[in-house]
């Protein structure tokens, strides 16, 4: 695959550094890597891990031309918020739940029953997935026309849940399609991305969310500095991506379903992304405990390791529950320990010179 250049999207760029800290020096990661949407699909990647950061990237990857043609069948194009499937709560916890939100993040979800806040704040694994439910708003929470920005919003899963908790919910997609199934619930969004100097969109916002679209782009620094200048001075950006260090990218490797090739362009490591957040301009970024999170990818891991029927694979299958407790354990106790990362950082309070169009 490394010497092929075209891919049945297209053609195929070469990646000779890693996007993430510029290093060349890696280590192959996986071979023989599948879409996992189409695992009949002939085409096959590698995946790096860089040397220096331990971030994970394709080489090659999809050239920019041929980038869209990896998402004709993603899952965004549906037009139901929770259409994925994943969901916070079942209907017999959803009133103490929203009870839980309420109190938290000043929102109005309805029903909400007594006394949910009170419960869910002594389950700490819950408590965690929870906050991570309403992006840790709570953070930047104070005063009224408080405004949030989603990139990559897809069908509009977060900007429902945000403008049950009290925002001004505007969400960016490339996507035609997604924006499409966005718009027909009434939600604000726009295509374009967070470098689109075209996009009607208001200049600052309070908070800047990249929920699992940051490992999509082409280039990470980039998109960091445009959402810099579109937040307010002390405006927070907050992201989740796939942990590229954690348990599941250790043990399934080729199956892991955080790789998602060909759409992950590159999987920053937590110390890459403070890094490119601290070079971007931003203050303050730490990554912030998961909790109860890890079921989906890891049951999604299992069947791409059937999928691919090897002896190794098929063991790895049969063992993914004991990944999954591990993950959800670390995801409890330490920032960055488990399946997915999430990370807060923070605008400068000075007024900057440059101003978002």
């Amino acid at each position: 695959m490394s010497e092929a250049t075209l891919w049945r999207g297209g053609a195929l760029a070469r990646v000779d550094a890693c996007p993430a800290c510029g290093a060349r020096a890696r280590v192959l990661h996986a071979s023989g890597v599948f879409d996992h949407l189409d695992p009949a699909d002939a085409d096959r990647w590698q995946v790096w891990r860089c040397a220096g950061c331990k971030s994970l990237y394709p080489d090659p990857r999809p050239s920019d031309e041929s980038l869209a043609a990896a998402y004709a069948r993603y899952y965004t194009h549906l037009a139901h918020p929770e259409s994925t499937g994943r969901s916070v709560s079942t209907d017999r916890a959803a009133p103490y739940v929203n009870d839980y939100l309420n109190r938290r993040f000043g929102g109005h979800r309805a029903p909400a029953a007594w006394p949910g806040h009170a419960l869910l704040t002594l389950i700490e694994p819950w408590r965690l997935q929870l906050d991570y439910f309403g992006a840790h708003l709570f953070l930047k929470g104070e005063g009224n026309n408080r405004r949030v920005l989603d990139v990559g919003c897809g069908n509009g899963l977060f900007l429902r849940r945000a403008e049950s908790l009290g925002w001004q919910a505007t969400g960016l997609d490339p996507d035609p399609s997604a924006v499409q199934a966005a718009r027909s619930q009434g939600l604000d969004v726009h295509q374009g991305f967070v470098d689109s100097d075209a996009v009607p969109i208001a200049p600052l916002f309070d908070v800047i969310i990249f929920r699992h679209s940051i490992e999509h782009v082409t280039n990470i620094h980039a998109n960091l500095c445009c959402a810099l200048r579109r937040l307010r001075p002390g405006g927070m950006v907050w992201l989740a991506w796939p942990n590229p260090t954690g348990p599941g990218a250790r043990y399934f490797r080729e199956s892991w379903r955080g790789l998602e090739v060909p759409r992950h362009l590159c999987i920053p490591s937590g110390m890459a992304m403070a890094r490119m957040l601290s070079d971007a301009g931003f203050e303050r970024a730490a990554l912030r405990r998961r909790g109860r999170h890890a079921r989906e990818i890891v049951r999604e891991s299992a069947s791409i390791a059937v999928a691919h029927g090897d002896a190794i694979n098929r063991k790895r299958a049969r063992r993914a529950g004991w990944i999954r407790r591990w993950s959800n354990f670390l995801a409890t106790i330490v920032p960055g320990g488990g399946e997915e990362l999430v990370m807060v950082a923070f605008a400068p309070m000075h007024r900057r010179k440059e101003v978002a169009r």
